[in-house]
């Protein structure tokens, strides 16, 4: 819960973040389209228009499904804002989106400051099995990236997922993320792209922020969010720095090539991992993904 004295902090932290180019609205980062790496050519990326469309949909065949079990539930909004979407996997950063929201952090909070509060629905157990399913029908999945995964197949969450998307969507989905997972993995770990970070972490270094992977930078904005939070002069300090670090982030990528080298990484790394029944569960993730959204625009 967001206390009252955040609140108060909002409408002066918001204005002055917004000076400096800080972005809280729904769709940071416009400009110029940069290299934006993803696995699996982008396939598991959705759009902000598109992640909202399709989980309204989904809380409203979970709320139809609990009702036909006589159960409440309340459609839950989608509270995050475009960042999840816009945000790279692998850290990459355009000196376009650091200057308009430096990684998103800050204003990500402040976004959420407004944002409605999800329903809180009571968890009895009759209520929960109805929405999760039992364990006489639970499913087990071990995927790519090695997590192991647990659904309930007659719970109206996973009979919601395949109304919405189809039928194999409930094993297709996380065997798909985790091959994304998969590749992300190997690229992270492969002798050129740790070299580029290397080049990038100098770089950072020479420029009077020091880090020795692209996540330390947030993590350390991340940490110093939750002593600010309450603080509006520490919060407005914060929103400052934030801004700095990753512009000269965005720098330092671009003057060593960094998005380059992980584009060339990670194709690599695709011809060799993937095999061709993974290429088709990809490709029965895009085509199940593309179903939906031409469902949902009918």
């Amino acid at each position: 819960m967001i206390s009252q004295t955040a609140r108060r902090t909002l409408p002066t932290v918001f204005l002055v973040l917004t000076a400096a180019g800080c972005s809280v609205g729904e769709e940071p980062g416009r400009g110029p389209v940069a290299l934006d790496v993803r696995p699996l050519s982008g396939a598991t990326a959705f759009s902000h228009a598109d992640a909202v469309r399709l989980h309204d949909r989904e809380e409203r065949a979970v709320a139809a499904c609990m009702s036909s079990r006589g159960q409440k539930y309340t459609v839950q909004p989608r509270t995050a804002s475009a960042r999840n979407e816009e945000t790279n996997p692998y850290g990459l950063l355009t000196q376009r989106k650091a200057t308009q929201d430096g990684y998103g952090i800050v204003g990500e909070y402040l976004y959420r400051l407004s944002a409605p509060a999800p329903a809180d629905e009571p968890r009895k157990g009759a209520w929960q099995a109805a929405l999760t399913g039992t364990p006489a029908h639970q499913v087990s999945l071990r995927l790519p990236d090695g997590v192991s995964l647990h659904y309930s197949t007659d719970g109206c969450v996973a009979r919601a997922r395949a109304e919405v998307y189809g039928a194999d969507w409930n094993t297709v989905e996380p065997l798909t993320v985790g091959l994304a997972n998969r590749v992300m993995g190997a690229v992270e770990t492969d002798p050129g792209y740790r070299a580029a970070v290397r080049r990038w972490s100098a770089c950072m270094t020479k420029a009077g922020h020091p880090a020795k992977d692209l996540q330390a930078p947030r993590k350390a904005i991340d940490s110093r969010l939750r002593k600010a939070a309450s603080d509006q002069e520490a919060l407005r300090t914060l929103g400052s720095d934030e801004i700095l670090t990753a512009r000269a982030d965005a720098d330092c990528q671009a003057d060593t090539g960094l998005s380059e080298t992980v584009r060339d990484v990670q194709r690599a790394v695709e011809k060799r991992l993937l095999t061709a029944d993974d290429r088709k569960t990809v490709a029965s993730y895009v085509a199940d993904k593309r179903k939906a959204l031409a469902a949902g625009a009918a």
